[in-house]
């Protein structure tokens, strides 16, 4: 018997054959992902996803769309409200549905109970009292207790990343970079490496890409002062992840002078693993930390044409190896207690826009 999913996705495959093929310079395939840590919880709170106002299945339509890498954060022990609901065993619920869509993962460890960015890296609150050394020993044994319990569950990472946005440090006080005495990168990078050593001792003779993450997409200088930093600290990794919004982090150009110039310092690949555009008619407004910097108009097709042109960049530098959407599955769904900041791929009701099909071929 032929689905109704099916028929539907077959439309909308026919509906997107007439979209003009990406220009791929370089003949090779790009990691193009989503970071899809909260479409579980909406589709458990009963959140339809929509082709042309027609239900589909959501990461069958990214897979369909040139996706072939989901995202997933992990909190240490979230409270579960709202988007703060990425515990243990929540993504690995999440990360089975990621691989049965033929998709990779690229696993986010954040090392805090709830949000770690630029502005708060706060310790999980089982390890607020811990002495250094046993502090250091706990971010080891959980990382490798991860690992290994995502190994047994058959959905082990295709990715690690260790830390997220962690430009400041991470696991503060501690693993506090600039701190009222001056710059402390040898706690950091110690606590850094305790991660990557449990991830990697789970991981065994299989060798895995292992990810740092900074949020400095469109700054070359403050990029390369970190990496050169960490890697003096005998930090071992493999790929520069970078966040790149243009409100906060700088022109276009200024993305591509750091991938050239970052591709040209250091060995290691680079992924933009965070981008995102406005499509419903807002941008944030100057001032404070918000740039006076609108590459393009935040509408549908502005969206679009914004995701367009980040595939040509990236593919003009053989270095960088991938594109992540940040929350590309966000919708308005009251009783999930998330915010709808127009910045996803799906309309408030779930009705997907143009730029899903950005990085069709």
């Amino acid at each position: 018997m032929i689905r109704p999913l099916t028929i539907i996705l077959g439309l909308f495959f026919i509906s997107s054959c007439d979209q003009k093929k990406i220009d791929d310079p370089t003949g090779r395939d790009l990691y193009i992902g989503g970071d899809f840590s909260v479409l579980k919880k909406l589709e458990d709170l009963g959140a339809t996803y929509k082709w042309n106002n027609q239900a589909v299945d959501a990461l069958q339509l990214f897979s369909s769309n040139g996706y072939n890498w989901g995202r997933l954060r992990l909190f240490h022990t979230p409270n579960m409200e709202g988007p703060v609901c990425n515990s243990l065993s929540y993504t690995i619920a999440a990360a089975k549905k990621i691989k049965a869509a033929g998709m990779k993962l690229l696993l986010n460890f954040h090392y805090s109970d709830t949000w770690a960015d630029p502005g708060k890296q706060y310790k999980p609150a089982a390890w607020a009292s811990l002495p250094f050394s046993v502090l250091t020993d706990s971010v080891y044994h959980y990382s490798r207790r991860v690992i290994q319990a995502m190994k047994a569950a058959d959905v082990l990472p295709d990715m690690v990343q260790i830390g997220n946005e962690v430009t400041p440090g991470m696991l503060w006080p501690e693993g506090k970079i600039y701190k009222s005495t001056g710059e402390d990168w040898a706690s950091f990078c110690t606590l850094l490496k305790a991660g990557i050593n449990g991830v990697k001792e789970a991981y065994g003779s299989t060798k895995v890409p292992v990810m740092i993450h900074i949020d400095k997409g469109g700054d070359f200088g403050a990029s390369e002062y970190f990496f050169r930093r960490i890697l003096q600290q005998g930090v071992e990794f493999d790929i520069i992840g970078l966040s790149y919004y243009p409100w906060w982090h700088g022109t276009l150009n200024d993305l591509k002078f750091n991938l050239s110039s970052l591709s040209s310092t250091f060995t290691q690949e680079i992924i933009i693993v965070e981008i995102a555009y406005y499509s419903n008619n807002w941008y944030p407004e100057p001032g404070g930390f918000v740039l006076n910097y609108r590459p393009f108009p935040p509408t549908e097709q502005g969206q679009y044409d914004y995701l367009r042109t980040l595939d040509t960049i990236a593919r003009s530098f053989p270095k960088v190896k991938g594109l992540f959407y940040w929350e590309p599955e966000a919708l308005s769904l009251p009783q999930a207690g998330m915010f709808y900041l127009g910045r996803s791929l799906f309309s408030e009701t779930g009705n997907a826009f143009k730029g899903i099909t950005a990085f069709k071929k």
